[in-house]
């Protein structure tokens, strides 16, 4: 049964099933590195932790979301985090947040002048 509850400000836009599937998932390959099972919402502190607060905060800090007036934020979060974990091929590469909004506005962001302002962020990195 699903005890946790999301903040429809922080989430605006994001699906609470896609939001849950990131917490299992966070869950499965938290528990593949420890002798224990961790619970559901311990996940979900950990995936607070270590995704969400360092994305959401990359993301607010880099100014992702002017690039995507029409996007909920959540749902940009979403976006971003799918993004993210492709990046890092499966944990096999390290890559930051930040790198990934950057990374995420040089592609996807609308227009051409934008683009560039983040292909820029990204070679001063």
């Amino acid at each position: 049964m699903n005890t946790l509850h999301f903040s429809p400000v922080e989430f605006a836009g994001a699906g609470q099933e896609e939001l849950l599937h990131q917490i299992e998932e966070h869950k499965y390959l938290t528990n593949q590195n420890i002798p224990f099972e961790i619970s559901m919402e311990d996940a979900y502190e950990s995936w607070n932790m270590l995704v969400y607060s360092p994305l959401s905060s990359a993301i607010e800090e880099e100014g992702l979301g002017h690039a995507f007036p029409e996007t909920a934020k959540g749902e940009l979060f979403l976006w971003v985090s799918r993004h993210w974990y492709f990046m890092k091929k499966g944990g096999t590469v390290e890559v930051s947040a930040r790198e990934a909004v950057l990374d995420y506005g040089t592609r996807f962001a609308h227009g051409a002048l934008t683009r560039f302002g983040f292909f820029m962020k990204r070679l001063a990195a």
